[in-house]
């Protein structure tokens, strides 16, 4: 049954303009699951590994797994989103999740889980990306930055709340009730999918091209005769598509180093077994959940405009973090003020990418993910030398100096855009004559930017 036309009953929108709520939770529940399933095996090895009769070694190995498996996802799932309907896409892809999920629920042995963690990160890697390309698709431009807030505040709430609940249900009864109860989350959050309905999303509502509503949910069927090797070329030559996807990475690369080691430094810093270190990363992980609440700050003020300002003020928190370790009023204030720019940065680049190409909006997004990931596997690869050998200030300036990269690139889109903008001046029609089509579209849409 098509979605136009049909108001949101499930989603409590009772016209197109309205915001999808239940839809919008559904995603955010998704993204809390994959989120909570990746982060959640760490406090859990030494009872898995135990059940397995192996090592916290090997089984620490299916964090890889997840990883890797969530990167080859992306590329080749992600972009069928493009040529199928992204709501079966993303349903598709939660249902194999939860085999996933279950197949590690119930393993008999370490081959079983870890083919189970290898389904289920293959099915991240297709419902992140083709989550944040459903936004782009399906909210109207007034409401997609916040959205997407909510979304992106998904992976702190995993690691604030998914992360220590998965820890208690494992320890309080068995490792294998965490994996069967995200399970069942998953099965919700298909459900939901295949229930709500967004409503008919005005044509204009998006940025370029304008959509009709007949193609909302069916993207050009141009994109279903071209191979996976020409749609992704033209997806990165997509306008600001690749500043974007690019400044994703060295974002991620500069946020992944500091991140990665920061418990370390902070153990260092309070002692080992010392409670606050778990505060101070929680701290952080508050920060990143505002992203819920600011993205509708981003509509009203311009996207672009205050992507360049966050990426500018990230530099220079991330090098007051080491030194200002030792008084920890101070410590607070910037970690808390790192997780808020932070999870703005994250909302904004998705947003944007997801904005860049209606035809090849999946496509884009799996290059985002892809940009994220490999930044994710780089991070404590490349950086873990320098922290072990200089230590965290020296690691902190080094992140800096990655983000004032990435800072650059926002700017040069942010030009490229205000070029563009500038560039688009409207043709005057004839004196006494009625305007013409292009004329009224120009106008139109130099009123809905």
């Amino acid at each position: 049954m098509s979605d136009i036309g049909v108001p949101d009953r499930w989603s409590g929108e009772e016209g197109a303009a309205r915001f999808p709520v239940l839809t919008v939770l559904a995603l955010m529940a998704g993204i809390f699951a994959v989120g909570s399933e990746e982060l959640v095996v760490s406090p859990l090895l030494v009872d898995m590994s135990a059940s397995f009769d192996t090592t916290v070694a090997v089984m620490a190995l299916s964090v890889s797994v997840y990883g890797i498996s969530t990167a080859v996802g992306a590329l080749l799932f992600a972009p069928l989103g493009d040529r199928f309907s992204r709501r079966l896409s993303l349903t598709i892809g939660m249902a194999a999740f939860v085999l996933g999920t279950l197949m590690c629920a119930l393993a008999t042995g370490p081959g079983i889980f870890f083919t189970g963690r290898a389904l289920a990160g293959l099915a991240t890697g297709a419902f992140v990306p083709t989550a944040y390309a459903f936004v782009g698709d399906h909210i109207l431009y007034q409401h997609r930055a916040k959205a997407m807030g909510i979304l992106v505040s998904s992976w702190s709430i995993s690691l604030v709340l998914g992360v220590p609940l998965g820890s208690f249900i494992g320890r309080w009864a068995n490792w294998r009730w965490t994996f069967g109860l995200l399970s069942v989350l998953g099965v919700f959050v298909a459900l939901v999918l295949l229930l709500a309905r967004t409503g008919a999303r005005p044509a204009g509502a998006g940025t370029t091209p304008p959509a009709t509503p007949a193609a909302k949910d069916t993207p050009p069927v141009a994109s279903e005769r071209e191979g996976w090797i020409r749609s992704a070329g033209r997806a990165l030559l997509a306008p600001k598509v690749g500043l974007y996807v690019l400044a994703t990475f060295l974002n991620m690369l500069g946020f992944y180093g500091m991140y990665t080691f920061l418990g370390s430094a902070l153990q260092y810093r309070f002692g080992e077994g010392s409670s606050l270190t778990g505060t101070m990363i929680l701290l952080y992980g508050l920060g990143f959940a505002t992203s819920f609440v600011t993205g509708r700050w981003a509509d009203r003020l311009g996207k672009e405009r205050v992507l360049v300002v966050l990426l500018g003020g990230l530099a220079p928190v991330l090098v007051a973090i080491p030194l200002v370790a030792a008084w920890t009023p101070l410590l607070v204030i910037c970690l808390f003020l790192w997780g808020s720019l932070q999870s703005l940065v994250v909302t904004l680049l998705s947003t944007l990418l997801s904005e860049s190409s209606q035809q090849y909006r999946g496509t884009v997004l799996a290059f985002y993910s892809l940009a994220t990931n490999l930044a994710v596997a780089l991070g404590a690869a490349l950086l873990g030398p320098l922290f072990t050998t200089y230590g965290f200030t020296a690691l902190g300036w080094v992140c800096a100096g990655i983000t004032l990269v990435a800072f650059a690139l926002g700017a040069g889109a942010h030009r490229r855009a205000t070029r563009d903008e500038g560039a688009a001046v409207p043709v005057p029609a004839p004196e006494g004559a009625a305007r013409t089509e292009a004329v009224a579209h120009w106008e139109g849409a130099a009123h809905e930017d």
